[in-house]
């Protein structure tokens, strides 16, 4: 799905929206972006022309780290 994201010069976003939304006119910076999946949007590179997108990785939550450990865990003791 697409994500409107609103920013200044420097790259700093201000407001993001998905679904319907309607695209500035005029002086305000924006960028249409699909996100990937397990990834979010942190800022837009402002150097770069065309500006672009800088993603991060979702971090994993608690339940993820500790099924994570667990499989580790499991597998260890199975050899």
């Amino acid at each position: 799905m697409k994500t409107l994201a609103l920013y200044d010069n420097t790259g700093y976003i201000y407001l993001q929206m998905a679904g319907s939304y309607r695209t500035p006119q005029g002086g305000i910076l924006y960028l249409e972006v699909e996100i990937p999946e397990g990834k979010t949007l942190k800022s837009i590179d402002a150097t770069a022309k065309p500006n672009i997108p800088v993603y991060e990785d979702i971090p994993l939550t608690e339940i993820k780290k500790v099924n994570t450990q667990m499989t580790t865990i499991l597998k260890s003791l199975i050899k």
